[in-house]
């Protein structure tokens, strides 16, 4: 696919809701990030031209709630999830208390599902994030955590954990995420704007104990996200959980694909 055209999995048009500005603030949203391999021909084939997968081949999935809009600036209370892969040569870093400045590979946006209008407006039409509608429900039971993305009621991805309540670290810096951002003409078959934007994202986290036990991918057979699957064995060489105050920052554009085509 050209980057002027469309892939309407990922564009389904403006959501209803209000939207509002960027920059906007989620304070102590209690998160579970997993790092996971993934079919490095898959990540490549998911990269807009400017991006190259990172040689770990890691998926960076991320799933959490935020069941107050006073943990906000200006949102609804919403639930997240989203999948990204790994680019090289597009590190940030991060200071964790326990082991001092890390580097941190950029972060390129490949799917992503949230329940509240508002964030789908915001994130989609503001910011190029291909959001779509979907509920992340977690159950936590004497250390043992199952976290649940549903999409039109029927669960997609299911995540088992062991977790514990004790702290373990604190980790502070900045993040690199990327997005394809895309907005088409009126006929809906081209693009009026194709570019890719740049997010540097702050945060402060403080970390807890987590070991990922088992990950499932069950989309439906048309659906092109469950190509993301881990691969088997299954290995997480990194996982957070967390409670992370972070930013929603003003994107930036860094190339502008219909500029180069002319």
């Amino acid at each position: 696919m050209s980057d002027n055209q469309f892939n309407p999995e990922t564009y389904t048009g403006m959501p209803e809701g209000t939207a509002v500005p960027a920059p906007q603030l989620i304070k102590n949203a209690r998160m579970l990030i997993v790092g996971y391999e993934a079919d490095p021909e898959v990540l490549e084939s998911a990269l807009p031209p400017g991006l190259e997968p990172h040689p770990n081949n890691l998926v960076q999935m991320n799933m959490y709630q935020v069941p107050s809009a006073e943990q906000t600036s200006h949102l609804d209370p919403y639930t997240l999830t989203y999948l990204t892969v790994e680019v090289a040569d597009h590190d940030s870093s991060a200071i964790s208390a326990a082991e001092g400045e890390i580097p941190v590979p950029g972060r390129f946006w490949v799917g992503y599902w949230n329940d509240s209008p508002q964030m789908q407006t915001y994130t989609r039409e503001g910011g190029g994030i291909p959001s779509q509608e979907g509920t992340c429900e977690w159950e936590v039971d004497n250390g043992s955590l199952v976290s649940t993305l549903s999409v039109n009621g029927e669960p997609v991805i299911e995540v088992e954990a062991s977790v514990g309540d004790e702290q373990i670290d604190t980790l502070t810096g900045h993040l690199h995420y990327y997005t394809h951002r895309q907005i088409p003409e009126p006929t809906g078959r081209q693009a009026q704007i194709s570019e890719l934007i740049e997010f540097p994202i702050p945060f402060v986290s403080e970390l807890y104990e987590a070991k990922v036990d088992h990950i499932n991918f069950d989309f439906p057979e048309k659906s092109q996200f469950q190509q993301f699957a881990p691969i088997e064995p299954l290995s997480t060489p990194s996982v957070l959980h967390g409670s992370v105050t972070f930013t929603y920052p003003q994107g930036r554009r860094i190339r502008d694909y219909l500029t180069e085509e002319e």
